[in-house]
C-alpha cells in the first residue's frame, strides 16, 4: 500500500467532494438531487477557495482525506465573491429546484454565518475543511494532516486555530488533540447533516 501525503492539486477536487458527501450524506439530506449538487460546491469549492494551505493523503493513487486550512499570516485567497455569484446563478438556472428549497438553502447559510460571527469571525486562522474516509479513520493519517497545517501555522508565529465542527461529529477527535471549546451555535446547515445538529467552535493555542 502506497501512501502518500502531498499538496492538494485541481485534478483531485472530485475526490474531495465525493469524501465531503460520504461524510455529510449531502445526497441524502438535500432534495432534489440538483440542490444536493448545489451544497456539495458550496461546501467542498467553498472552502477550497477561502483556503491558502491544502494538502492530501493519497493511497495508491486515490485521495482518501484531505485539510483545507486557512493562515491569517499568509498570503489571503481570493475569489469567495465571484463564487458566490456563480451559485446563486446556478440556484437560479436549475429548474428541479423549487423557491422553497432556493430560499431555504440559503437562508440556511444565513442564519449559519450570522450565529457563528457572534463567536468568531472569518479572518483567524482556521482549519476551512477537514475530511478522511470513513474506511481509513483511525490509521493516524487525520493526525498527520493537522501536523503538517499546524507546523505551517507555527512557522509564521499564528498564535490560534480556530475549527467548526458537529456537537456530536469530530468534537472528541478535536478535544484530543488539544482544542478547547469556544462555545455552541445555532446551525440550520448543521441541522440538515444531523437530527438536532449543534455547531461547535474550538480553539487550538499555538504559542
Amino acid at each position: 500500500m502506497d501512501v502518500i501525503f502531498r499538496d492538494y492539486e485541481s485534478k483531485d477536487y472530485s475526490q474531495c467532494e465525493a469524501l465531503v458527501n460520504e461524510a455529510w450524506e449531502l445526497d441524502i439530506n438535500f432534495k432534489p438531487q440538483a440542490l444536493a449538487d448545489i451544497a456539495k460546491q458550496i461546501y467542498t469549492k467553498g472552502s477550497e477557495i477561502n483556503s491558502n494551505f491544502k494538502r492530501v493523503v493519497e493511497i495508491d493513487g486515490n485521495v482518501v482525506g484531505f485539510i483545507f486550512g486557512l493562515n491569517e499570516n499568509t498570503t489571503k485567497p481570493k475569489g469567495n465573491f465571484l463564487f458566490g455569484l456563480k451559485i446563486m446563478w446556478k440556484l437560479l438556472r436549475v429548474k428541479p429546484i423549487c423557491p422553497r428549497s432556493r430560499k431555504e438553502l440559503l437562508g440556511a447559510f444565513n442564519v449559519h454565518e450570522a450565529n457563528r460571527s457572534k463567536l468568531v469571525d472569518r479572518s483567524r486562522s482556521e482549519i476551512v475543511l477537514f475530511v478522511v474516509g470513513k474506511r481509513f479513520k483511525g490509521r493516524g493519517y487525520g493526525k498527520s494532516l493537522w501536523a503538517e497545517f499546524l507546523s505551517h501555522c507555527h512557522a509564521s508565529s499564528v498564535r490560534s486555530i480556530i475549527v467548526e465542527t458537529n456537537k456530536e461529529g469530530a468534537s472528541t477527535f478535536y478535544e484530543k488533540l488539544g482544542f478547547k471549546i469556544i462555545g455552541d451555535f445555532q446551525s440550520p446547515v448543521h441541522e440538515f447533516a444531523a437530527p438536532n445538529g449543534q455547531a461547535r467552535m474550538y480553539e487550538y493555542q499555538c504559542q
